[in-house]
């Protein structure tokens, strides 16, 4: 199979080192999966190369938009939705979720409010992630995984999720897990 390439839109978080980290280390799966905040598509398009039956969703219509037309250039089939969260697939499961949720606080850093979506989770910054992991089980398959980015930027949260970090990179501003939570 030939190399995947993304096209970047304004409006439209790019792939950077949190992105990478997932799409370079999730394990081998294979089955349905449903990426929150799929951004322009490049943790989609890899897992939909693999093989898999992905879903995306967005609650940025720009990615929604990128990610349509990244999946298209790349020949490959991703079922691409906008909404909030959970919310275009009500009643549906998954074998797998994958999130490179917004993990941080809100800063004066961003002046574009779909780029403070895709980067701002919440005053602490742990508020999108409490809320996601709160309604995954009722979109997961018994046995499911979710895999997500947690930051050392995120203020401590609790969860009853079983979890192990997969892969552990450092920056001079912050630590990036890859984290798999399983019940």
């Amino acid at each position: 199979m030939g190399k995947i390439s993304i096209t970047n839109f304004d409006g439209v978080y790019e792939p950077a080192e949190d992105s990478w980290l997932i799409t370079h280390n999730l394990p081998d799966f294979e089955g349905t999966v449903l990426e929150i905040g799929c951004g322009s598509g490049i943790v989609s398009l890899h897992l939909a190369k693999r093989g898999n039956i992905v879903t995306a969703i967005d609650i940025n219509p720009k990615a929604v938009e990128a990610t349509k037309f990244n999946s298209k250039s790349n020949n490959l089939d991703i079922e691409i939705l906008e909404g909030n969260m959970f919310s275009p697939v009500k009643d549906r499961k998954f074998g797998t979720i994958v999130c490179n949720p917004p993990y941080l606080p809100p800063t004066d850093e961003y002046d574009d409010p779909e780029l403070e979506l895709a980067v701002e989770g919440g005053p602490t910054g742990t508020e999108f992630t409490t809320k996601l992991l709160s309604e995954a089980q009722n979109y997961l398959e018994s046995g499911g995984s979710i895999y997500m980015i947690i930051s050392s930027r995120m203020n401590k949260f609790e969860t009853e999720w079983n979890k192990e970090t997969i892969k552990q990179e450092k920056y001079f501003f912050e630590r990036l897990n890859l984290v798999r939570f399983f019940i």
